[in-house]
């Protein structure tokens, strides 16, 4: 009994030996990734200003782009790192007052130029008067555009809704697509990292890390997620829950 107890003192230090290291080489990568990312959006920010204004006018479009994969780029950087931290209870969440149906309106234009690349359209349905809410803006907003994201690479064409009403002592937000959906016994396992699941087409569905971030930001909220079949039984419907 006492060797099978100090093997498994053993074990358990190479497992928290194994988290340290898997954290500081999350750090190590972020941190690498972060500085062309800025230098990219410096770039991007001085050609905005610098330009003449016929050739900017000329080349909108593609300046959109450019900050359009640059704040993709970002949020995928932040999700891998928030995810580790978020883990690990290593992080913080940055409380305050905020207005729910501001923030979605927000992720919603910030995710327009993918969805108009998809032939897809956002739809918002939010309810009126909606409280102002604890929570830290920054994350729960990548919260919403992951699932956005999600919801056009999904989506043939079509319309993907986004709603948000109070239910009780908790905001209710979800994301509907006109997608493949997803098999009912896959639909716990994708919040967990780096899953796929096998969709109605041939190519397999995956969500990486964006679903594992979503799953532990709302929980660290004290919120619920969870998916279920879309309106009228098509595609994917995502829901979260916040307390107001």
């Amino acid at each position: 009994l006492e060797k099978q107890v100090s093997a498994l003192k053993t074990r358990e230090q190479e497992l928290l030996d194994l988290q340290r290291m898997r954290q500081e080489t999350v750090d190590l990568i972020v941190h690498d990734l972060r500085n062309p990312l800025n230098v990219i959006v410096n770039v991007l920010e001085l050609l905005d200003v610098t330009l003449p204004p016929a050739v900017r006018e000329d080349n909108q479009q593609l300046l959109e782009v450019g900050h359009a994969a640059y704040n993709r780029m970002k949020r995928l950087v932040d999700t891998l790192l928030d995810t580790s931290r978020l883990e690990s209870g290593e992080a913080r969440l940055d409380l305050w007052k905020t207005d729910i149906a501001q923030l979605i309106q927000a992720a919603v234009s910030s995710m327009a130029l993918s969805s108009f690349q998809k032939d897809v359209h956002f739809v918002t349905r939010i309810q009126e008067a909606l409280p102002t809410v604890m929570l830290d803006a920054e994350r729960i907003e990548r919260v919403v555009c992951n699932l956005l994201d999600n919801a056009v690479k999904h989506t043939p064409r079509g319309a993907i809704t986004i709603a948000a009403a109070l239910e009780g002592e908790h905001i209710k937000v979800s994301v509907n697509d006109t997608g493949p959906g997803i098999p009912p016994a896959e639909r716990e396992r994708i919040f967990a990292r780096f899953t796929q699941v096998e969709g109605e087409e041939t190519r397999r569905r995956g969500f990486g890390l964006g679903l594992r971030f979503c799953y532990l930001a709302v929980q660290a909220h004290g919120g619920a997620i969870w998916v279920e079949t879309g309106d009228d039984g098509i595609g994917s419907q995502f829901v979260f829950t916040l307390p107001v």
